[in-house]
């Protein structure tokens, strides 16, 4: 088994951004990240923390390689393209920076800094059905597992449970149902 294999989860289908236009030129913009990881080409400038660092310059390059194989002539406007990342909620827009590049020999190189395990600060992310009825789903699962684990337990003295395995595992299930109930009053 291969472990440098890292699971990617496609970014598109789930940005969030305050405006329908930003919104859009957004979700474009990750297409085409989601296709530069499936095609295996190297953009990221930097992983670190949850990072996506990725050179504005270099975005239409990206896009013409795909262009080649579909007969397409797509080119993004980068500078419209900027003025909408102000309104993403997610994922989270940090800002534009200068790193060192390990792809491009260690060179200095603008970057647009995107932090993929968080949302905006202060905003608020819409719950779609499909969330809170997945988040549904895994407390019910999750109360069923307990139940039947602690079922199981009695008269088992080698079952032993941490009141912090749970109080935490309560918690985990109040943030699910939180969600949930959010977004039943919307």
């Amino acid at each position: 088994m291969n472990d440098n294999i890292i699971p990617y989860v496609p970014i598109a289908e789930r940005v969030q951004a305050k405006t329908e236009k930003s919104q859009l030129l957004c979700t474009q913009l990750f297409e085409i990240v989601d296709r530069c990881v499936q095609a295996q080409f190297s953009f990221n400038h930097d992983t670190a923390k949850g990072h996506l660092s990725i050179s504005p310059d270099q975005i239409n390059d990206l896009l013409n390689e795909f262009a080649k194989s579909e007969q397409s002539n797509k080119k993004l406007d980068i500078e419209i393209l900027k003025e909408s990342l102000s309104d993403l909620i997610y994922p989270k827009f940090n800002g534009e920076h200068t790193i060192s590049s390990p792809i491009w020999n260690n060179a200095e190189i603008r970057v647009w800094q995107f932090q993929l395990n968080q949302i905006a600060q202060g905003e608020y992310m819409e719950n779609s059905h499909n969330d809170a009825e997945l988040n549904l789903d895994i407390a019910m699962g999750s109360i069923r597992i307990w139940r039947n684990s602690l079922e199981a337990s009695v008269g088992e003295k080698d079952v032993i449970y941490n009141n912090n395995d749970l109080i935490y595992k309560l918690m985990d299930l109040e943030q699910k149902l939180v969600l949930v109930q959010k977004y039943l009053e919307h």
